[in-house]
C-alpha cells in the first residue's frame, strides 16, 4: 500500500505578507519612475523657457595679477537672466588674452569686465618693483624700422670715442634683455587700439644703476637697439670692437732671401 507524500500547508498570513511586499516593491518602482519622469519634464521645460548664453569661466581659483589665457579659462553655458551685463563674450576673449586680473576669481566664476586690471591705472604700476622707466629718443634704425612694440626685449649697444691720444670709435654691448614698456605713448595695454604707430621715443624698464649707465652712454656716444627673442635669457657678449676688428686682415707676404753659391771661382 503506497502513501502519497504530504506537502506542508502554507499559512494564509504568509501569502498575504509576501503579496504585500511584492506590491510595495512595484509601487516603489513606479513612484521612482514617476519622479524621474517628472524631473525630466521640469528640466525640459526650464531649458525651453530659458535662453542659454555662453560665458567665460575660470578653470581654477585665480589670484589678482594672474595672466588671462585660454589655459586657465573655459567656455560654459548658463541661463541668460543669470548673466552679468559686463560678462566677457567668449567670441571676444582673444582681445583680453595677455592682460592681468585686477581682482581674484574663484573656480567656475564668470569673467567680467570689472575683473580686468584697470586700463586707466597709473603707468608706474606696470613697473617691476625696484626698476625705473627711462625714456630715450630713437631714430628709424633704433626703432627697428618702426616694428618695435611694447613688451619686446632688446639689447643696447653703444658706439663712443675712446679716451687717449690714439683712441678710436669703439662699439660694445651696454645692456642685455631690456624690456620695452612703451613706444611713444603706446603701452602694452593700449596695444591694438587706434594709437599711432609712429614714434620717436621708447621707454625702457631698467634698474637705477642701468638708467645712469644709459644716460652717460647716450651723452657720450650713440645708442643702438638690437631686437631679441623674449625667451632668450643669454647675456650679450661684453667684448668691445673697433674698426680694426671688423676690417679683413691682410695676408702676410713672405720675404725669401736668395743664397748665392760660388763653385769653381764662378758665381
Amino acid at each position: 500500500m503506497k502513501f502519497a507524500p504530504k506537502l506542508p500547508s502554507l499559512n494564509n498570513n504568509w501569502l498575504l505578507f509576501a503579496g504585500a511586499i511584492a506590491l510595495g516593491l512595484v509601487a516603489t518602482f513606479l513612484f521612482q519612475k514617476q519622479l524621474r519622469d517628472h524631473k525630466s519634464q521640469i528640466d525640459a521645460e526650464l531649458r525651453g523657457a530659458h535662453q542659454m548664453v555662453d560665458v567665460v569661466v575660470a578653470k581654477r581659483d585665480l589670484p589678482k595679477g594672474a595672466v588671462i589665457s585660454p589655459a586657465v579659462f573655459a567656455r560654459d553655458r548658463i541661463p541668460a537672466e543669470y548673466v552679468h551685463a559686463s560678462a566677457i563674450d567668449p567670441k571676444h576673449f582673444g582681445q583680453y588674452a595677455g592682460q592681468r586680473l585686477g581682482a581674484p576669481l574663484k573656480r567656475g566664476e564668470a569673467l567680467l569686465q570689472v575683473h580686468l586690471e584697470s586700463l586707466t591705472a597709473v603707468f608706474s604700476s606696470t613697473l617691476e618693483n625696484g626698476n625705473r622707466a627711462l625714456t630715450t629718443e630713437v631714430d628709424e634704425v633704433n626703432s627697428i624700422s618702426g616694428m618695435l612694440r611694447p613688451a619686446d626685449h632688446i639689447d643696447l649697444m653703444v658706439t663712443a670715442h675712446g679716451s687717449g691720444a690714439n683712441a678710436t670709435d669703439v662699439t660694445f654691448p651696454l645692456l642685455s634683455n631690456v624690456e620695452v614698456l612703451a613706444t611713444g605713448q603706446v603701452t602694452r595695454k593700449s596695444e591694438g587700439t587706434n594709437q599711432p604707430r609712429t614714434y620717436t621715443t621708447i621707454t625702457l624698464s631698467v634698474s637705477p644703476e642701468d638708467a645712469q649707465r644709459i644716460v652717460v652712454a647716450k651723452n657720450s656716444g650713440k645708442l643702438t637697439a638690437v631686437l631679441r627673442n623674449p625667451d632668450d635669457a643669454r647675456a650679450a657678449p661684453t667684448a668691445a670692437m673697433n674698426i680694426d676688428d671688423v676690417l679683413p686682415k691682410k695676408a702676410a707676404v713672405g720675404h725669401h732671401m736668395a743664397v748665392q753659391y760660388i763653385i769653381g771661382g764662378r758665381s
